[in-house]
């Protein structure tokens, strides 16, 4: 069984700490280790424009296939930042 917990949130979804148990077993805790695809810019007025993306595991090739779909699932369901301060 495997159990993923990701404790970060918006607006600063990246900040957080991701851990991984496998059968009991915790295999993986780390803060910091996820970024966000999302972008911001301006437009001609400067009127922030910000493209939410998602939020992606650094480490991921680290780990089975398995496991990055499990991370995968859990961060999928974090409201993500843009990818920069405005």
């Amino acid at each position: 069984m495997i159990e993923v917990i990701y404790d970060g949130e918006f607006p600063n979804a990246c900040s957080g700490m991701l851990t991984i148990i496998v059968d009991g077993e915790l295999i993986y805790q780390n803060m910091l280790c996820c970024e966000s695809t999302g972008s911001v810019s301006f437009d001609e007025n400067w009127s922030e424009l910000v493209l939410i993306g998602e939020l992606v595991w650094k480490d991921a090739d680290q780990f089975s296939k398995k496991i990055q779909r499990a991370v995968k699932k859990v961060l999928s369901q974090v409201e993500v930042c843009c990818g920069g301060c405005v």
